[in-house]
C-alpha cells in the first residue's frame, strides 16, 4: 500500500477552526511565509509541504507503524479492543484519557510560543552575546550549512508542524461528539478547548514548556532532548485504548517528529563544534549548563518512576520507569554523538578515528591533541534537578511523618548523582541553591522558571526539609 494511502484527512468543525486560526494570528503570524511554496522548496525541495489538517492513520494500515513501537506487542497493532467512542469510557479511564490528551495539546502550543522568542531575533538581526558568538562560530566551522535565514526557517516549519500536532488532537476531542456529551454536567471537550488557547507562556501543563528560550542553545537541547520524550510517548500511545488517539499516532512520530529531532541534533552539534573552535567567547562549559537545565525536565514528562501501572497495557505500551530507562540510553547516544563532532573538529579525524580518541579521553582519562574530558559534553546523573519521581525518595521522609517520601521536593543530588552533605546531613536549600547558579546557566536563573521552583519547591516552608528513613 502506498505511504500515503494509508491515511485519511478530516477537517476540524468550523468553531475550532476559526478559534484555532485566531490562535496562530496572534502568536504565529508567520506561519504563511512557511506555506509559500517558492519558500518552501528553497529549504526543503524534496519534502511535500506540510498539511494543516487531522491525518488518522486508516485501520488497515495501523498495524504496520504500531508493530514499530517502543514496547509494541501484538496487541498493540490490534484494534480489535479499543473504544470508539468517549461515551464508551468509564469515568476513570475518560478522565486519564482526557488529562493525556490535555497534556499533549498544551504542549504544541506551548513550543510555539517558545521557538518564536529565538526566530524572532534571527529575523530581527538582534542577536547579542553567546546567539551572535554561536551563529559567528557556526558560519566559521561550517560556512555551508547554517545560514541565518536557514535556522530561523527551520523553527518555523517546526512551529507549523506543532500547531498541526495541536490540530491532531483537537480533532481527538471535537471531532466524535460524545466527547462534549455532559458528564458530571460538565462539556469536557469545550472546556478544554478553550482552557487550551487561554494559555499563556508560563501557563502550560508541563514544566519543559514553560522554560523560555533564551539562547539557540535553548532550542537546539530542546528539540534533541524534549522532543524525544515527544517521540516516546506518540510511540507509546499507539496502544491508546481509545481508538481515534491511536490513529493518531503514526503520522505524528513518523512523519513530523523525526524532523524536529533531526533538527536539534544538528544544531545541537554544531554549536558544539563552534565552541570547540574558538567560536566566541562561550564554551563548551556553556552548552554543559544548558543540557543541566533541560535534561531533569525532560526526564519528569515521563511521570514519576514509582508510576504507569494503571498505563500500561491500556494508554501505553510502557511504565514510566520501563520508558525512562531506554529514553536515557538514547539520550547518552546523542550526547556520544555530539563529542564526537567535536573530536572530529578538534584533530581533523574520520568518525572511525575520532571514536578511538573519544574512548582513550573518556575511558583512559588521557588528553589527545589538547583534547581532555573537560572539553566534552556529559549526560547529568538522572537524580539532578528534580522536583518529583524519583525512587529515591522512598530513602527520606518529611519531618514528623511515618511514611518514606518526600513528594514534589527538591533533594540536593549534583550533576554526577552524589547527595551533597554538610557534616552529614543535607545541606540547607540556600547551599543546594548556589551550588544550581554553578552549573546552570546565568539565563536561566534570572527566568520565570527559576523563580517558581524556588517559590513553589525549593524554598517553600510547606515541604520542611527532607530527613532520612532510618
Amino acid at each position: 500500500m502506498p505511504f500515503l494511502d494509508q491515511f485519511r484527512i478530516e477537517a476540524l468543525p468550523q468553531k475550532w477552526q476559526d478559534e484555532g486560526r485566531h490562535w496562530q494570528e496572534t502568536y504565529f503570524p508567520e506561519m504563511p511565509e512557511v506555506l509559500d511554496r517558492p519558500n518552501w522548496s528553497r529549504y526543503y525541495p524534496e519534502t511535500p509541504m506540510p498539511r494543516l489538517s487531522v491525518i488518522m492513520a486508516k485501520p488497515d494500515g495501523f498495524g504496520g507503524f504500531a508493530q514499530k513501537v517502543v514496547g509494541a506487542t501484538s496487541a498493540t497493532a490490534s484494534l480489535s479492543n479499543r473504544l470508539w467512542t468517549a461515551d464508551k469510557m468509564p469515568d476513570a479511564q475518560f478522565m486519564t484519557a482526557l488529562k493525556i490528551i490535555r497534556a499533549q495539546a498544551s504542549t504544541e502550543l506551548g513550543s510555539i510560543q517558545q521557538h518564536r522568542m529565538v526566530y524572532e531575533q534571527l529575523d530581527g538581526g538582534s542577536l547579542t552575546g553567546f546567539d551572535k558568538e554561536i551563529v559567528d562560530g557556526i558560519h566559521r566551522t561550517d560556512p555551508t550549512g547554517h545560514r541565518l535565514d536557514a535556522i530561523s526557517f527551520s523553527k518555523k516549519r517546526v512551529c507549523v508542524e506543532e500547531l498541526r500536532h495541536h490540530m491532531q488532537m483537537a480533532g481527538v476531542l471535537t471531532l466524535d461528539e460524545t466527547f462534549d456529551k455532559a458528564r458530571w454536567g460538565r462539556h469536557w471537550a469545550t472546556e478544554t478547548m478553550e482552557e487550551l488557547f487561554a494559555m499563556k507562556p508560563g501557563e502550560h501543563v508541563l514544566d519543559a514548556f514553560n522554560i523560555e528560550f533564551k539562547s539557540l542553545m535553548d532550542s537546539a537541547t530542546f528539540m534533541s532532548f524534549i522532543d524525544r520524550v515527544g517521540k516516546f510517548q506518540l510511540e507509546m500511545q499507539h496502544h491508546f485504548l481509545y481508538g481515534p488517539m491511536a490513529l493518531s499516532m503514526p503520522w505524528m512520530r513518523f512523519v513530523e517528529e523525526s524532523y524536529h529531532l533531526a533538527a536539534g541534533e544538528t544544531l545541537m552539534k554544531a554549536i558544539a563544534v563552534a565552541a570547540i573552535s574558538d567560536g566566541g567567547n562561550f564554551g563548551i562549559e556553556d552548552l554543559q549548563k544548558t543540557l543541566n537545565m533541560w535534561y531533569p525536565r525532560g526526564l519528569e514528562m515521563f511521570g514519576s518512576e514509582l508510576g504507569g501501572d494503571l498505563v500500561k497495557g491500556v494508554f501505553k505500551t510502557l511504565k514510566n520507569a520501563e520508558a525512562q530507562r531506554i529514553y536515557i540510553d538514547e539520550v547518552l547516544g546523542k550526547v556520544r554523538d555530539a563529542n564526537l563532532a567535536i573530536v572530529q573538529a578538534k584533530t581533523h579525524s574520520s568518525r572511525e578515528e575520532a571514536e578511538a580518541t573519544l574512548r582513550r579521553i573518556q575511558e583512559r582519562h588521557e588528553t589527545v591533541q589538547g583534547l581532555s574530558r573537560e572539553d566534552l559534553l556529559f549526560l547529568p546523573d538522572r537524580r539532578f534537578f528534580r522536583i518529583r519521581g524519583l525512587a529515591e525518595y522512598g530513602d527520606f521522609r518529611n519531618p514528623g511523618s511515618d511514611a518514606a517520601g518526600v513528594g514534589f521536593v527538591y533533594l540536593p543530588y549534583d550533576v554526577h548523582g552524589n547527595l551533597r552533605k554538610d557534616n552529614g546531613s543535607l545541606v540547607d536549600r540556600e547551599d543546594y541553591a548556589e551550588y544550581l547558579r554553578s552549573v546552570l546557566p546565568d539565563r536561566y536563573m534570572k527566568s520565570r522558571h527559576w523563580t517558581f521552583v524556588k517559590d513553589e519547591f525549593l524554598f517553600n516552608p510547606n515541604w520542611g526539609s527532607p530527613e532520612p528513613v532510618q
